[in-house]
Formats: structure tokens, sequence, C-alpha cells
């Protein structure tokens, strides 16, 4: 028996009430007992099933919301508003278990189960979902229960204060399971060797046409409109251990290095990247964009083929390596038609600072804290990845929570970032936060 049900079963117990009259007869009998032989096996058999059907009702009394605060927080109950309501689509039983917004964001914690098969496991991912008025999401399993074939999962969407005391839905379109991701490793490409041997001959590619892609030069590129890209399939370069994807072609384009892959594989959602490692440790990060093409050769919208262009030097290419990182393909991809409507209730009102932190062009402004999180307003995020400012809450009991990058929205001209803690925060335990060392004092 777990310690959360014990403690549930402990309190259940503890609220139980027995009358003097039957307290009166249950010791008569038990001191009377002694003089009859099989009396006693009587009276435990019967407190036993007593005690079996008591806890069994017990057990049927823990709702979907009393679990979730034994998971995230029993104190958490203060700011969860409990929801508990279900649908049911394909074999699949979703539920949203409890939801809170702030003025930054809304937070839902669902439960998906499968009733029929093992299409949920403890990497399930949401693949397409939505809240009404949200446009942008993140989801993570908390929890993974094997037996009942039961995840967990909080969903964060941005622009909270467009939901508080409205009704929103929750939609659940389609998940992923069954992921299979390879570590990084080393393609074993000598990169210097291969472009001195070959001519890299380029196609244009209409930035129009790109159906996605990233990375510090992608608004260059967009912003030119047609760039140069590899010829398709000028060669076939296999990666250890994956069989939905190659290398396509490799070589030097306008003094950049380009890696052209192939996606062949079934899975809706395979992907994977690659950087350049030099032996002090150093990493260089792609660009990238997606893209087809048609039985002519031409480009054209798609996702068969991703291009990596990594701003390096030929020259500097015996210094590196390439590392193929996080390819990742799922066995399964399930549709259904997951829906629930309900009214999301603002928490209590956050904690709202003026500060000036300048992280190296990245300008702060303004900090505030919620039960949801610290929300950090400023400019110039552009300039670095969210997951290199560190954010941490000092409470007054001398402990310390570490915040991760969780969602961002750019609002007014403003670049608006939140960092979630697992479990909501505690105003009244709140003394100060930390952002890369420096230190906020709450007012």
């Amino acid at each position: 028996m777990s310690r959360t049900i014990k403690s549930a079963i402990d309190t259940r117990l503890a609220d139980f009430k027995i009358g003097d009259a039957l307290e009166n007869r249950i010791l008569n009998n038990c001191y009377n007992t002694r003089k009859i032989g099989k009396r006693p096996f009587t009276i435990a058999a019967a407190v036993i099933i007593f005690a079996m059907l008591w806890i069994s009702v017990i057990g049927a009394t823990i709702t979907s919301f009393h679990k979730l605060l034994y998971i995230v927080n029993p104190h958490a109950e203060q700011f969860l508003q409990p929801i508990e309501l279900t649908s049911e689509d394909n074999g699949v039983k979703m539920e949203v278990i409890a939801a809170m917004s702030d003025d930054d964001a809304a937070i839902a914690y669902i439960s998906l189960q499968d009733l029929t098969a093992d299409r949920v496991d403890k990497d399930i991912d949401l693949y397409n979902y939505s809240i009404t008025e949200m446009r942008a999401f993140t989801s993570e399993v908390i929890s993974y229960d094997e037996a009942s074939k039961t995840a967990i999962i909080r969903l964060l969407a941005n622009g909270g204060s467009k939901l508080n005391g409205k009704k929103a839905t929750l939609h659940v379109d389609s998940f992923l399971s069954g992921k299979q991701t390879n570590d990084s490793f080393d393609t074993g490409i000598d990169l210097a060797k291969l472009i001195s041997a070959s001519t890299a001959k380029a196609i244009p590619l209409n930035m129009d046409f790109v159906s996605g892609g990233g990375g510090d030069l992608f608004v260059k590129f967009k912003e030119k409109g047609t760039i140069d890209i590899l010829k398709t399939d000028e060669m076939n370069i296999p990666l250890s251990n994956i069989n939905y994807a190659h290398i396509s072609n490799i070589g030097m384009i306008d003094g950049r290095l380009h890696v052209q892959t192939k996606w062949t594989g079934d899975g809706i959602d395979d992907h994977g990247t690659f950087n350049l490692v030099n032996n002090l440790g150093h990493r260089i990060y792609p660009s990238n964009v997606y893209f087809g093409v048609d039985e002519n050769g031409e480009t054209k919208r798609g996702n068969e083929y991703v291009e990596y262009i990594f701003e390096i030097n030929e020259t500097e290419l015996n210094d590196y390596k390439l590392i193929a990182d996080y390819f990742t393909t799922h066995e399964n991809y399930t549709e259904g038609n997951w829906q629930v409507t309900f009214v999301f209730e603002a928490i209590e009102k956050g904690i709202e600072v003026d500060c000036d932190i300048n992280l190296d062009g990245i300008i702060i402004n303004k900090v505030s804290v919620s039960p949801i999180g610290v929300t950090l307003i400023g400019t110039g995020y552009e300039k670095a990845n969210a997951d290199d400012i560190r954010v941490s809450v000092n409470l007054t009991n001398e402990n310390v929570l570490t915040l991760k990058s969780a969602i961002g929205q750019s609002e007014d001209g403003k670049i608006i970032s939140k960092y979630m803690p697992l479990e909501p925060i505690k105003l009244v335990d709140v003394k100060e936060i930390t952002i890369n060392g420096n230190i906020v004092e709450l007012k």
C-alpha cells in the first residue's frame, strides 16, 4: 500500500466515530470470548471483513483531484480548481482533473487512460490539442500508473487573463506514444575530407514555400526571400541505428556548411538535429529549413527534407565532429475527439515589482510572482535562449525553488516569459527572486 493511500485511509478512519453502545458491546464481546472456543476467530473475521469493506469505500471516494494533490502537493488544494469532467473516444478516456490561471498563464491537469490497449505510456506526447483563446502551449507528463495505463499531464498555455472567469474548451485530437530516442552520437563523418573531395551543387529554395525552420539565420533567410540549398539525394549516408532518416547531401554554400537529411519513416513527428563539437566541448548549433521536392526535383512545401546550416568556415572543419542529436520517432499515433468545457477561475493576485537587470542585452524591467510561477517582462530575449536565464525562488524557511522556463509570448513590444515550479508557490512564503545571481526583493 502506498504512503499516499495509507495517509488517505488514516485520515478517513480518524473521522470514523463509534457510538458508546456499540463500543460497550464490542468490549464486552471481546472479554467474553475467552470462555468460548471459536468465538475469537469469528470476531476477528468480522473485523477483517468490516475493515476490507471500509477500505473499499474509502478507495472509491478518493477522487482524481485528491490523487493529483498527493502527486503535486497536498497544499496545492488552495490554488487548484477541481474540474473532474471526462470525455471518452476511441477506447481512451480523458479527464480534466483541475485547472488554475493567472494574468499570464493557464494550467490544466488532465489524465489519459487507455481502456482497451497500450497506447498510453510514460512518454505520451500530446500532438494536436488546444484551449479556447490560447495560442501557445506546452505539455509535460508528471505521473504515470502502469497498472491502470493512466498518465497525468500538465498543460500550460499563455495569456491566462483571457480565460479568467470564462468558459473554455480543452480539445485533444491526437497523441503520440511508444517513443524511441537515440542519444547523441558521433556520425563518424570526416567533414574536411568529404568537402574537399566533392563540389556542392546548389538549387534555389523560395522561403515562402518552406514548411518550417528555425535558428539564428532563419529570419535572415525569410527576409532574403530565396536562398541556395544543396541539390537533393546526391549522397546517401546512413545514421547508426536510425532507419527513418539519412544524410542526403553535405556541402559548403556561401561560406556555410550545409547538412541535408531525408526523412523516410512513417512517423508523423520523426525529428532530430545535428551540432558541431570540437575537442574543447564548444558547440555550434545550426539553423534549419524544411522543404519537399516534386518529381522534377524542384523545391516545394513539405517535410521530406531538412537542411541544417552552420556558421563555420571550411578551414575550421578539421577541428569539429558532426554530432547527431536527439533523433526521435514514435511507434503509435492515436487520433480521437476528446473535449471538455469548463470555467477557469482566476487564482489570487500575484506580487509585481519593478527592477533593472541587464543580462548581456536581455533587459528585465519587471518581475511578477503568482502561485503558478515567476514571470519576467522585458526586451532583448531574442539574443539568448530562455533556458540560459536561471530563475529561483528563495523562501522564508531558507529553502530554494528552482524553476524552469515553460512558455513565452510577445505583447506590446515586450517579451513575457514564464518560469514554473512543479508545485504551486505559496506567496506568503516567498522572500525574494534570484535571476542569474541578481536578487529581486519583493515588497
